[in-house]
């Protein structure tokens, strides 16, 4: 007489069981469950035929569970963006520390009085500077002066030269209250607006100004009698919203020392 066993199976991590079964016996499809192997229930020869034939499905039912349990592997974790580096200044008139992100080059060139400077690491033309101006040139104006000691209201003032300020945020920086702003421009005559890093710095070559070709995120930092001026430098046809996200990342990290 043939007999025919099928069961269902549920398999789940750290349990395996056998829910029920179907036995063909002489013909006959009849359902089981497990209730057959109470002790209270002789085991009849009928009965034990079935035992032994639910026993070897519930062996196969396990070692299929083993093998589906063993091909699953380690989570693998995604690799996470290389950290940036704490820098120090050396020279600059300012003591700080800030977080230099690893997209831009470090140390900084120069590390000068007045002057910290990062280059973009992929050659882009991108620049993140700090500068402390000691001087600086009005629009128009070839003969220097010292900067303004209300710098952010002389900033204001060259929109009326053809600046254009936009995205004007309030900010902290080190506990130091600073004005956050983007700052473009089609104008050509606003060299050394911005500052000068030196006494007798060439007006085109050695300061700076707003320029027609670029777009400045430019924040602006009272600190003690100085003013510190620090901005992220993009194409201003491409911003690249990214390498400004890193500069605004790298003055939270800003301590003065």
């Amino acid at each position: 007489m043939r007999l025919l066993v099928s069961g269902a199976l549920t398999c789940s991590p750290g349990r395996r069981t056998v829910n029920s079964f179907d036995l063909a016996w002489g013909g006959v499809m009849r359902r089981f469950s497990l209730s057959i192997f109470r002790p209270a229930v002789s085991m009849t020869r009928y009965r034990l035929a079935v035992a032994a034939a639910l026993s070897a499905l519930i062996l196969l039912a396990m070692a299929g569970c083993s093998s589906a349990a063993s091909t699953s592997g380690p989570a693998t974790a995604s690799p996470s963006s290389p950290p940036g580096q704490t820098y120090a200044s050396k020279a600059f008139v300012v003591p700080l520390t800030v977080t230099v992100d690893a997209s831009l080059k470090s140390p900084p060139n120069p590390d000068s009085r007045n002057l910290l400077s990062w280059d973009a690491a992929d050659g882009s033309g991108n620049k993140v500077r700090f500068l402390v101006p000691v001087n600086l040139y009005s629009p128009g104006s070839a003969v220097p002066e010292a900067p303004p000691k209300d710098y952010l209201t002389y900033l204001r003032g060259l929109t009326s030269q053809g600046v254009k300020l936009s995205n004007v945020t309030k900010v902290t920086v080190d506990g130091h209250p600073a004005t956050l702003m983007t700052a473009t421009t089609s104008s050509g005559n606003l060299d050394g607006s911005l500052g000068c890093p030196a006494v007798g710095a060439d007006q085109g070559e050695g300061c700076f100004g707003v320029q027609p070709d670029l777009s400045l995120r430019i924040a602006v930092i009272p600190v003690g009698n100085s003013t510190l001026l620090a901005w992220a430098r993009t194409s201003k046809t491409s911003p690249d919203d990214a390498f400004v996200a890193i500069f605004e990342t790298m003055l939270k990290s800003v301590r003065f020392r």
